[in-house]
């Protein structure tokens, strides 16, 4: 005889995915949600929406209902203050004056049981920040600001790391020098007596033979340090990583692509194919 367990109570799971009881969602559904969650080190909200078991919209539209705060998932109205990427790394963006509220918020992370946790989370319906998802106010900062994207992406490494970014000065000044460095070379080569020139022409011929004749050698050469024995780490101390493939007109390799992922080693907590036209 097989007795099946009831659904997890809210109470034996963590705030963040709990409130989704109350909107009919299948209680195995955040049990397993959580599962994953202890497993990768993350929040249960992230493990849920990664996974693919609730869409997006509709896990921040149910989060909307149980703050007692308006969802927005049209258009957003921005207000003054609106910064790239300064919005969408806070996910909080101010929203123009005479709109539902002054504020958009789209949480993520632990954010999420901080907002539910919090005491007396909605004392004024005014005094709550709009809720989005995060997709949904990434499209729109990026459609409301797109000067200040294309700005952020072409010169924010200079701005913050001068040295890892493309040296600002032209490669005309460097084809300069070289230039005028092989034309006094040749210069020189010219004034000097012939059997001297030879002499030069030969030792470089010399000093290039030997240098290639190292690169080779060292080839046959062992390692003088042996790897140490490295013990595997189990799959649950792995650090997780996100893998993001961006494709545009690129159809044919696909195929190619998918056997080459599905070849990583490496366990898969859940993998998403997102397609935009």
């Amino acid at each position: 005889m097989s007795v099946q367990r009831p659904p997890a109570g809210p109470a034996a799971l963590p705030s963040e995915i709990a409130f989704l009881l109350a909107e009919g969602v299948d209680g195995r559904l955040l049990v397993r949600a959580a599962a994953a969650a202890a497993a990768a080190g993350t929040d249960a909200a992230t493990a849920l929406l990664n996974a693919g078991l609730i869409a997006e919209s509709a896990y921040y539209e149910a989060l909307a209902r149980a703050l007692g705060a308006p969802y927005l998932d049209g258009p957003i109205p921005f207000g003054l203050g609106l910064r790239f990427p300064d919005s969408l790394v806070a996910g909080l963006a101010p929203l123009a004056p005479g709109s539902v509220s002054p504020w958009v918020l789209a949480p993520r992370g632990r954010a999420i049981a901080d907002l539910l946790d919090a005491p007396g989370r909605a004392p004024c319906r005014a005094a709550m920040p709009a809720i989005t998802s995060p997709t949904r106010l990434r499209e729109a900062v990026f459609a409301a600001i797109p000067e200040q994207v294309a700005d952020h992406a072409a010169h924010d490494l200079r701005r913050r790391a001068p040295e890892r970014a493309t040296a600002p000065e032209p490669a005309l000044r460097w084809l300069l020098v070289l230039a005028l460095a092989v034309t006094a070379a040749l210069c020189l080569c010219a004034a000097l007596p012939p059997p001297l020139t030879r002499a030069v022409v030969i030792a470089g011929q010399i000093l290039f033979l030997a240098m290639a004749a190292l690169r080779i050698a060292a080839l046959a050469i062992a390692a003088p340090v042996e790897p140490e024995a490295v013990a595997p780490l189990a799959e649950a101390d792995l650090p997780v990583y996100t893998v993001l493939v961006p494709l545009h007109r690129e159809a044919a390799v696909v195929p190619d692509l998918l056997r080459a992922l599905s070849a990583l080693d490496y366990p898969v907590l859940c993998s998403n194919l997102t397609q935009k036209r």
